[in-house]
């Protein structure tokens, strides 16, 4: 259908999974295109970076999940993910930014670098990329990537206690962030939650979910959150 909405999009993506969150919030209905290697090629014809997630809706190509939540907003305004007040606004931004980058960073780095985590990290990226006799080749190209990326910013299978440091430092702000709170800025859910929903629920599928047993604030945000019945259909679709 030419008015259909697509979202070109992984299983295994925080940031696929922001995307899935936000069209579900907004009621948006849509079609989910799973990436595989024989579409890398239309995937680049949208974003030529590659990257996913990547949403058509109408004639806009959006790319990007940030830019994904604000084009629904702004076409969608109802429910609102974005504060209208300019200081909530700004908040909301600046906690969006430290899930998508320094959480990420973190529990991307669990998923690749930590060798209990290998064979589920494989499996729940590259058996959608290609299901057929690529598989081993794509795996090994894969992994060996990313602890490269790693490996220059300083951080191999080594720096995991490192790394864990710094979740338990972040898990404690959030606690102090979430203190007799429902969500982040108050009583409904925006982007800044979303954001960091979709982080560390990713990280509960690794060996480092265990790091979430000490902040009891933290899980009981995350369930209620997942009990929402759209968040809880962008988790199962």
């Amino acid at each position: 259908m030419l008015d259909e909405v697509l979202l070109y999009d992984h299983s295994d993506s925080p940031f696929c999974l922001k995307a899935r969150i936000c069209l579900q919030l907004k009621g948006v209905a849509f079609r989910r295109v799973t990436v595989t290697l024989r579409r890398r090629r239309e995937l680049k014809r949208l974003n030529p970076l590659g990257k996913v997630p990547v949403l058509v809706h109408g004639d806009a190509v959006v790319t990007d999940s940030t830019a994904i939540a604000h084009h629904l907003e702004a076409r969608t305004p109802d429910p609102p993910l974005v504060p209208r007040d300019p200081a909530a606004r700004a908040y909301c931004a600046l906690l969006e930014e430290w899930a998508d980058e320094a959480l990420y960073f973190l529990v991307a780095g669990f998923k690749w670098l930590n060798p209990e985590n290998r064979a589920a990290a494989v499996a729940n990226t590259v058996t959608e990329l290609d299901a057929g006799l690529l598989r081993p080749l794509v795996a090994r190209a894969l992994v060996r990537d990313v602890e490269r990326r790693y490996r220059v910013w300083g951080y191999t299978a080594a720096a995991l206690a490192h790394l864990e440091g710094r979740m338990r430092e972040n898990l404690r702000t959030l606690e102090t962030l979430l203190d007799g709170k429902p969500f982040l800025l108050g009583r409904t859910t925006t982007l800044a939650d979303v954001a960091v929903f979709a982080q560390l629920s990713w990280m509960e599928r690794y060996a480092e979910a265990r790091l979430l047993a000490d902040a009891p604030t933290v899980r009981a945000w995350l369930g209620r959150l997942a009990d929402d019945p759209a968040i809880a259909a962008a988790l199962s679709s």
